[in-house]
């Protein structure tokens, strides 16, 4: 399946923001800064989105079991992250808890997502691996209730139920735990929404995604950005339609620095979209490390250093789980070999 450019900038820019989020709220900053650097958490809408996307493209052009697509999923998914789990809890200043056997435990097996006091453990991160999970282990049921000949009657629905779902977590007072905002109802609308424009792009064969002018993008990064804003700082009921404007807002600025900046800034968007999962799984760990082992009074001097370490250890590990996939290609392809030759 060839790379399209678009979303391969998008997704890196994604998780470009999402790591900037995490590093500068891992500083004593003020306040006003802090917030306004939670939209680069915003990011994960986006990622979602081409979640959904790049999934649905994939089932079009080479439709898999479902056997075979859990398979994928969890050596490409489940094996990354519960290595750096196991690592995780290696480290004394990282995993300093006392039910840290438990932690580990309600990782390798899953059952975090149903506990808000594992959830946020070995890295606060990781609610994301969660419910992305929870989309590959229903990805049946999503395709065929959801996609086909349905039109946008699926994607509407999906963003009905994803509406009802965060109208419940409000009335049971439990929008704020993360077991309940990070449930995969919580984000439908946006996996289906990615998987129904995959389908467009596919049925009508787009040699590329055009990408919208500035008079479209420019008042939607506005409305966005500031409804995101409206809602975040009244709370509550306003909360429920946040993931919107949010997704309008972050989105539309994104496609407005792709057009705007430097190509050197596209390519290096573009190739952190390469090592995109390795990072996000890395990052906090890094961040915690750096700031514990290292301990620079200049939070200027301190974030370059976490940041840069994080990013080449994501390089690294990336390298290290290709080279691991190939070997295991490489022993499978001997291994088959000698049968065939007995």
């Amino acid at each position: 399946m060839k790379k399209i450019e678009i979303i391969d900038y998008l997704r890196g820019f994604s998780i470009f923001t999402i790591v900037l989020m995490h590093l500068i709220q891992s500083y004593p900053i003020p306040q006003i800064i802090r917030t306004a650097s939670s939209f680069g958490g915003a990011g994960v809408h986006v990622f979602i989105l081409c979640s959904g996307f790049g999934l649905y493209l994939s089932h079009l052009n080479k439709p898999l079991s479902y056997i075979n697509f859990l398979k994928r999923r969890f050596i490409k998914v489940y094996i990354p992250y519960i290595a750096i789990i196991l690592l995780s809890a290696c480290i004394p200043c990282y995993a300093s808890s006392e039910n840290k056997f438990i932690e580990l435990l309600s990782h390798i097996f899953l059952f975090k997502m149903f506990n808000e006091s594992l959830e946020g453990s070995l890295g606060y991160q990781m609610w994301f691996i969660s419910t992305i999970i929870q989309f590959y282990l229903l990805w049946p049921i999503l395709v065929k209730l959801f996609m086909g000949k349905h039109k946008w009657y699926g994607t509407a629905s999906a963003f009905l139920i994803s509406l009802l779902w965060g109208m419940l977590t409000v009335l049971l007072k439990t929008n704020d735990m993360r077991i309940w905002n990070s449930f995969f109802l919580q984000y439908l609308w946006e996996f289906i929404l990615g998987m129904k424009l995959a389908e467009i792009y596919y049925n009508r064969n787009f040699p590329t995604i055009k990408i919208p002018s500035y008079r479209y993008i420019i008042p939607i990064a506005i409305i966005g950005v500031g409804l995101t804003g409206i809602t975040g700082i009244k709370g509550g009921w306003f909360k429920i339609f946040n993931d919107v404007p949010s997704l309008m807002g972050y989105l539309s600025i994104a496609i407005l620095a792709y057009k705007l900046l430097p190509k050197i800034f596209k390519k290096f968007i573009i190739f952190t979209n390469q090592i995109s999962y390795e990072w996000y799984l890395v990052h906090v760990l890094i961040f915690s490390c750096c700031t514990y082992y290292l301990p620079i009074k200049s939070i200027w001097i301190s974030a370059i250093i976490s940041l840069t370490t994080s990013y080449i250890t994501a390089i690294l590990y990336s390298k290290l789980i290709k080279m691991f996939k190939t070997n295991k290609k490489v022993f499978l392809n001997l291994e088959l070999k000698e049968k065939k030759n007995v």
